[in-house]
């Protein structure tokens, strides 16, 4: 079966051959050469025909294979996205690390620090709506600060669905960033992945809005920033993140 595609044009030729030879050998006009001919000709024709046929059932099931291929790949990387990211989690605090940790506990810091309470609250927000939501078309989010993690906030953000634009040559990164906005097509769970992803790594969002102008470029985007106008507005919580009906 899987050689038939290859052998109806070879069919055709010889077919096509016999009727040459049937009209070289016989009287056309007569009722031998007519039949013969006819027949040659209608067996010519129902190949052709089961070759188109066989031809779009060949089409179809590699569209078929070329949508299973593509949803693997998508499986793929999603899952070696979450797997680099459980690595880059699982590395060992540098010194200089441990050694911050120890004088925070010096100056007072506790566990139940209301900051570090906030980013725990975030990220288990951030996995309840992981649980039911599906990432369905492409997002983008540009602007991720200095002062988190660059690659574990990267992976984070692309193990929900969104791909990361880095800034350009000419633009100097955020240190801070405190406000988000939004594209006209972004879903409100998007929305609240994006933002939840960016509490639970320590961003003070202070407020989530539109962007000002919709463009073809932003309709299911998101930019972070940092505005000082929001400067001394208190930090959104997780709980009014993951309950909010929308932003605005």
């Amino acid at each position: 079966m899987d050689t038939l595609p290859y052998l109806l044009p070879w069919i055709l030729v010889i077919f096509a051959v016999a009727t040459t030879i049937a009209v070289k050998l016989t009287d056309i006009k007569s009722v031998t050469g007519i039949a013969i001919t006819s027949v040659l000709s209608l067996l010519m024709i129902l190949v052709a025909v089961y070759a188109n046929v066989i031809s779009h059932q060949k089409s179809t099931i590699l569209a078929e294979k070329d949508t299973a291929l593509a949803e693997i790949e998508a499986w793929k990387y999603k899952h070696l996205d979450e797997l680099t990211l459980l690595i880059a989690q699982l590395r060992p605090p540098e010194d200089e690390d441990l050694a911050l940790l120890d004088q925070l506990a010096d100056y007072g810091w506790r566990k139940n620090n209301p900051t570090i309470q906030r980013m725990r609250l975030a990220h288990q927000a951030r996995e309840r709506i992981r649980s039911h939501y599906k990432a369905e078309e492409p997002m983008l989010i540009k602007g991720i600060p200095l002062s988190v993690d660059h690659e574990i906030v990267e992976l984070a953000l692309r193990q929900v669905g969104f791909t990361v634009i880095p800034y350009r040559d000419d633009e100097t990164p955020e240190e801070q960033a405190n406000i988000l906005y939004y594209g006209r097509d972004m879903k409100l769970d998007e929305i609240k992945l994006a933002a939840l992803t960016l509490v639970q790594a320590g961003i003070l969002l202070k407020a989530i809005k539109p962007f000002p102008k919709v463009t073809q470029g932003n309709l299911r985007a998101i930019k972070i920033e940092w505005n000082k106008y929001y400067v001394n507005r208190a930090p959104m919580e997780p709980e009014e993140l993951e309950a909010s009906e929308q932003f605005k």
